[in-house]
């Protein structure tokens, strides 16, 4: 189970940026912490949502 969880933040400044910075700033929240697996998904569903439309 993954217990590391960053902030929104902390998704911007890292190296390893599982996407665009646009869409992290578009889908995730401030004041929220969330762990990689969780804004993975997050982010891959906004991705998928925005290519059907």
């Amino acid at each position: 189970m993954e217990q590391n969880v960053f902030t929104k933040q902390q998704f911007l400044q890292s190296k390893n940026l599982i996407c665009s910075k646009d869409v992290i700033n578009a889908v995730l929240k401030e004041n929220k912490l969330y762990s990689k697996k969780e804004a993975e998904k997050i982010i891959k569903m906004y991705l998928e949502g925005t290519k059907k439309g």
